[in-house]
C-alpha cells in the first residue's frame, strides 16, 4: 500500500516536472518571431534584436498609464527624468543578457528600449528565450562599424547675429493655406529656439535657404578624428549617420535631393526670395537610419540627448511583422520623452493592400502620420489611407483598429521646394506625402517654439482638434482630422500654456 502511495507520488512530480518543461518550451518558443524562426532552421548565425522584459511603458497600456499620470508635467522636466529612467531600466537588465551572448564585443545595447542587437546562434537564441529577462527576439541586420577619419563634407561657421524679416519675400501658397504666415505676423512666431531632427536621405546644408538653420554640435571640433565631447561619435558636428556610422549628412548630389526638399519644407528661411519652411528660425539635425534596426534606435537617442524637440521620417518601412511592435516601444518612450514624432502617411493607396496600408513609422498610434490633398483640398488618389490594424502583432494584441492618417497637407505638386546647389529652387511638378509630414514637423515647431513645455502628445492632440475638417464631419481615415491650421494650433498651445502658468 505504501509502495503504491509512493508511486502515485512520484509519477505526479513528474507529471509536474514534465507539464512545467512544455510549458516553459511552448512560452520560449512563443518569444521568437516567426521570421527568426525560419531563419533559425538554414542560418548558423543571426543577428538578432533581444526585446528585455523590463519597459518603462510595458505595452499594450503602458503609454496611455503614461501619459494619464504625466498629464500635466513639464515638457522639458519629463525628458530628463525619463532619460534617467530608461537607461536605469536597460543598465539594471541587460547584464543578465549579455552574459548569454557569443558574442559580447559586438552587441549593441539600447536604452531608449531596453534591447540589445547581438549576432548569435539558434541554441544561444534558444536559450535567450528561456530567460524571464527576455521578452521578444526578432530578426535584424547586424550594425556598421564607425569610420575613423571620416569627416563632414563641408563645415560652415556658427552665424549667431543673424538678421530675418519677412518683407520683399514671396510665400507659397501652401505655407499660407495651412496657417503658417498669419503665425508669424500676428503672434511673432517663427520656431525660433526648437529643434528638428530629420532622418532622411541627408541635407544639402551649404544651401542659402538652410545654412543658417543648421543645428551645429559646438562641442565637437571639426573634422579632427576625435570624439570631442565624449558622447560616442567622431566630428558629429551636424548629427550623424548611423546607418554607415560617420558624420556625413550632407547630400549634394545633382539628381535628387530629398532631405533637402522635406527640409526646406520644415525651415527654408527665403533668403533666396521664396519662404518655403514653416518655421524658418528652427533648426535642422541631419541623421540617417540603416537596415539595422538599431540603427534607428541610436539616430532617436541621439536626438532625444541633443535636444530635437520633433522628429521628421519621411519614409516608409513596408513588411516589418512583429518590429511593428518593436517600432511602437521604440516611438512611445521617445514621445513619452518629450519629442513630436512625425511622418508623412505614405503613397500607397493604389498598391498596398487594407486594412494595414500605411507603413511603419507612420502606423504607429501617438505618431502624427500626415495624409495629402490637393490645392483645393480634394482626396488625392495615391495617399496613403486607414484604418490600420495592429491585432496581430505582438505586444500589442487585441487592438481596435486604428483611424489614420491624423491630419492632412499639401504633398504637392505646385509650390517651389529648394534647388540644387547652394541656391535657387525647384519649381517641377514633384509630389508625395514626403512634403506632407514636413508641414506637420514645422507646425509642430512653432508649436513649442511659443509654448516650450507642452507635452508632445499635447502637440498632437491639439493637431488634431485645431485642423479643418474635409469630408464627412469628423476624423475619418481619407483626410484624418483634416487640413492642418498652423495658427489655431499655436494659439491653442500658447492658451494652454498660460492656464498651466
Amino acid at each position: 500500500m505504501g509502495k503504491c502511495v509512493l508511486l502515485v507520488i512520484v509519477l505526479v512530480m513528474l507529471e509536474a516536472v514534465f507539464s512545467l518543461d512544455v510549458g516553459g518550451q511552448s512560452d520560449a518558443v512563443n518569444k521568437i518571431d516567426p521570421a527568426l524562426q525560419a531563419m533559425m532552421e538554414t542560418q548558423s548565425q543571426i543577428t538578432v534584436l533581444i526585446l528585455g522584459s523590463d519597459q518603462l511603458m510595458n505595452p499594450p497600456d503602458g503609454y496611455q498609464t503614461f501619459i494619464e499620470a504625466n498629464a500635466s508635467t513639464n515638457r522639458l522636466t519629463l525628458r530628463d527624468e525619463v532619460i534617467t529612467e530608461l537607461k536605469s531600466i536597460a543598465q539594471a537588465q541587460q547584464p543578465f543578457i549579455m552574459d548569454q551572448l557569443d558574442h559580447v564585443s559586438t552587441a549593441v545595447q539600447l536604452w531608449l528600449v531596453n534591447a540589445i542587437e547581438a549576432t548569435v546562434s539558434p541554441d544561444t537564441i534558444n536559450q535567450l528565450a528561456a530567460m524571464d529577462e527576455v521578452r521578444y527576439l526578432y530578426p535584424t541586420a547586424k550594425m556598421s562599424v564607425q569610420t575613423s577619419g571620416v569627416g563632414v563634407e563641408a563645415v560652415i561657421e556658427p552665424n549667431p547675429d543673424r538678421s530675418f524679416s519677412l518683407e520683399g519675400k514671396e510665400v507659397p501658397w501652401n505655407v499660407t493655406d495651412i496657417g503658417a504666415e498669419r503665425t508669424w505676423r500676428e503672434l511673432e512666431v517663427y520656431g525660433e529656439g526648437t529643434i528638428i531632427a530629420s532622418i532622411d536621405s541627408g541635407i544639402n546644408y551649404l544651401h542659402q535657404d538652410l545654412i543658417n538653420n543648421v543645428w551645429i554640435n559646438e562641442s565637437e571640433i571639426p573634422n579632427n578624428g576625435i570624439d570631442d565631447d565624449a558622447n560616442g561619435y567622431i566630428d558629429d558636428l551636424y548629427g550623424f549617420d548611423f546607418g554607415l556610422m560617420n558624420p556625413r549628412v550632407g547630400d549634394f548630389s545633382t539628381s535628387r535631393q530629398h532631405g533637402t526638399w522635406t527640409s526646406g519644407i520644415i525651415v527654408g528661411d527665403g533668403s533666396g526670395g521664396i519662404l518655403t519652411g514653416i518655421a524658418p528660425l528652427a533648426q535642422i539635425m541631419m541623421l540617417k537610419g540603416g537596415f539595422s534596426q538599431a540603427s534607428f534606435v541610436l539616430a532617436f537617442q541621439y536626438a532625444l540627448e541633443h535636444g530635437a524637440d520633433v522628429m521628421t521620417m519621411s519614409f516608409s518601412i513596408p513588411g516589418l511583422g512583429q518590429l511593428r511592435g518593436f517600432w511602437r516601444l521604440m516611438a512611445e518612450h521617445a514621445i513619452g520623452a518629450g519629442m513630436v514624432l512625425v511622418s508623412g502617411a505614405g503613397n500607397f493607396q493604389q498598391t498596398a493592400p487594407h486594412p494595414v496600408q500605411l507603413r511603419t513609422p507612420e502606423d504607429i498610434p501617438a505618431l502624427i502620420a500626415v495624409g495629402g490633398v490637393g490645392q483645393f483640398k480634394q482626396p488625392l488618389s495615391f495617399s496613403s489611407t486607414g484604418p490600420v490594424e495592429w491585432s496581430s502583432v505582438e505586444l500589442y494584441q487585441g487592438a481596435a483598429e486604428l483611424i489614420k492618417p491624423d491630419v492632412s497637407a499639401f504633398p504637392g505638386a505646385g509650390y517651389p521646394l529648394l534647388g540644387l546647389g547652394q541656391e535657387g529652387y525647384d519649381t517641377g511638378n514633384r509630389r508625395g506625402n514626403s512634403f506632407s509630414g514636413p508641414h506637420a514637423a514645422g507646425t509642430a515647431a512653432l508649436m513649442l517654439s511659443a509654448a516650450p513645455t507642452l507635452p508632445a502628445w499635447r502637440v498632437k492632440a491639439i493637431l488634431e482638434s485645431t485642423a479643418t475638417d474635409l469630408g464627412d464631419p469628423g476624423k475619418d481615415n481619407i483626410t484624418g482630422a483634416g487640413l492642418i491650421n498652423a495658427f489655431a494650433a499655436v494659439e491653442l498651445a500658447i492658451s494652454e500654456l498660460n492656464t498651466n502658468d
